[in-house]
């Protein structure tokens, strides 16, 4: 009886411990999915790959839930998928194709870069991603890149000094690539933010200011008439804020109502008073024929002059809508052709 008492206890014994072992085994290969967790976060953790935790687990997606119990691939298992991940880069290596589970901060550290490099070069503006997306990815390419770029945007500054906005620019990158300070270059062109706006024209050099006035004398001969305005730099001005958007009472490039428009482009070349649109008609002197850099003024929502602009020349005004921000209209628009009320001369 106790030679049968002391078996049980053994076999008890011996059962309790296969049975622990064999739960120790099953919690080393699954997890449960905690608030937080993705799929990236838990193959770096159990060092396996995402595609890895998805066949394992017949995953179609990289959709996870909390509570959701997940397989855990082997080390020797998911070790041979993380070696025939680096070869989805082309030969060359300057390219890499996105695949699924990717982000930039694990593109951007297989290939020895950090996120900002990963990002400057590809010209993206956000830390989204795609599959099959093809990513510039190794060193020399970064380094390349701002040679070949510069000499490609430096022909689109013009003839006055100026660069046109493009899609993804910053300050900072303007300010690299025409070898200038942000500060320098918000100075120059009067910004008080960092906001810049696509086709937005800004001064690049700071010769600019004092140059344009005497490359082109004879087209500044209209404001002649005043002394005070050179027209050409005047509608120069002017053109550059084309994009920017309408704000009540508005008189900087983050935001322009028509009469503050009017006064900051003229700021830039005379001490002028922060006049409405009517001071700006009532001290201004009526003209039959409009010349660049006149004033027209329209009649748009109450009795006497409540809009105006700067006249371009070709029937064509410059201004800042509430509806467009600035823009270049014609009188001829059946809009602005009803309301037009005149052209005048404003004089300092």
């Amino acid at each position: 009886m106790k030679k049968r008492q002391l078996a049980l206890s053994l076999g008890t014994i011996v059962g309790g411990t296969f049975l622990y072992q064999a739960s120790a085994e099953a919690s080393a290969s699954t997890v449960q999915v905690k608030a937080g967790d993705t799929l990236w976060s838990l193959s770096t953790t159990y060092h396996t790959t995402v595609e890895a935790l998805k066949s394992v687990n017949k995953l179609s997606s990289n959709t996870i839930h909390i509570g959701q119990t997940l397989s855990i691939p082997s080390v020797s298992t998911s070790q041979p998928s993380n070696k025939e991940e680096k070869p989805s880069a082309p030969a060359t290596g300057s390219t890499y194709k996105v695949q699924s589970g990717d982000t930039l901060w694990k593109v951007a550290t297989r290939f020895n870069m950090n996120v900002e490099e990963l990002k400057r070069l590809n010209a993206l503006s956000s830390n989204i991603i795609y599959i099959n997306q093809t990513l510039k990815v190794n060193g020399s390419n970064s380094a390349s890149t701002p040679t070949t770029s510069k000499p490609a945007e430096t022909p689109s500054k013009d003839a006055n000094g100026t660069y046109k906005v493009q899609r993804g620019d910053s300050l900072s990158k303007i300010a690299s690539t025409f070898h200038m300070s942000v500060s320098e270059l918000k100075q120059i062109n009067g910004l008080t933010s960092n906001t810049i706006y696509v086709n937005q024209q800004l001064k690049v050099s700071k010769s600019s200011q004092t140059t344009t006035p005497t490359t082109k004398p004879s087209t500044s001969t209209p404001s002649t008439s005043n002394g005070t305005l050179n027209v050409s730099q005047m509608i120069s001005d002017a053109k550059r804020y084309i994009g920017v958007p309408y704000k009540w009472g508005g008189t900087t490039p983050s935001g322009f109502d028509c009469s503050g428009f009017i006064y900051y482009v003229m700021k830039q070349q005379i001490s002028t008073t922060r006049y409405t649109t009517a001071g700006y008609w009532s001290v201004s002197t009526p003209v039959s024929n409009p010349q660049p850099g006149d004033l027209v003024f329209f009649n748009t929502y109450s009795s006497g002059p409540t809009h105006m602009g700067i006249y371009l020349g070709n029937r064509q005004f410059i201004h800042a809508g509430s509806s467009t921000g600035v823009t270049i209209a014609s009188l001829d628009n059946s809009y602005w052709s009803k309301r037009y009320l005149g052209a005048k001369r404003f004089s300092k």
